[in-house]
């Protein structure tokens, strides 16, 4: 009998999403490669074959979660052809992806934090690769304004500062989910995403009386 081939990119690929699992549940000090290997249904051995170390399943398994982001937010804004109906879908599924009800995302985001503003963290000294993962969702919002300038929806201007207001936006966004979750009814999402997509329309739309913002982002959040 010939020996069993293995995919080992699709292999690492799934012990990675099983640890992001555990990782989403445990967070990252309290999950254990035992753990992990008893989700993915391998031996402890196997996983090291994989990842040499913990912090290099960590990296692979949050590499998953962001991928998953991604594409499932091009699969939310694909139908939609109006680059600023896109812009409000790309800001719903963002918050969305941080409410209170999606317990596992919003875990591994703050346990994604937390690696990335301690000492011993393991994003700590690996600044890097957060700024490599959060390209794939800049790049996205930064071709949803070049092509409303395109389009003559947005403003011509837009097009030269587009990278940075694309940073600016996400940067919105993840303070607004971080109030969010931290003050829980304190902090009135819908609100503050009106206000601040009401700033926003005066910015970017040529024609800003074409949409209603408060309609929008009523829809957008679940509201």
């Amino acid at each position: 009998m010939s020996p069993k081939f293995v995919d080992k990119g699709q292999k690492a690929k799934e012990i990675a999403i099983s640890a992001l699992q555990v990782f989403s549940q445990k967070g990252y000090g309290a999950a254990s490669i035992d753990q992990i290997a008893v989700v993915a249904g391998v031996a402890k051995g196997t996983v090291y074959e994989y990842f040499p170390s913990k912090d290099e399943l960590y990296i692979a398994a949050v590499m998953v979660f962001v991928e998953n982001f991604e594409n499932t937010l091009s699969a939310r804004m694909a139908p939609v052809d109006d680059p600023f109906l896109r812009l409000v879908a790309f800001i719903g599924f963002s918050i969305e992806s941080c409410s209170i009800e999606n317990d596992a995302s919003v875990r591994i985001l703050f346990d994604i934090l937390q690696q990335s503003i301690l000492e011993d963290g393991v994003f700590f000294s690996r600044k890097y690769l957060i700024r490599e993962m959060m390209r794939g969702s800049r790049n996205m919002l930064t071709d949803i304004l070049l092509e409303g300038v395109s389009k003559g929806k947005f403003q011509p201007h837009i097009a030269r500062d587009a990278e940075k207001m694309a940073s600016n936006i996400i940067a919105f966004l993840d303070g607004a989910s971080l109030h969010r979750l931290i003050t829980e009814n304190y902090f009135n999402m819908p609100k503050q995403l009106t206000v601040g997509m009401r700033f926003l329309t005066s910015i970017l739309l040529v024609t800003p009386n074409d949409y209603n913002v408060d309609e929008l982002i009523a829809q957008a959040v679940g509201r």
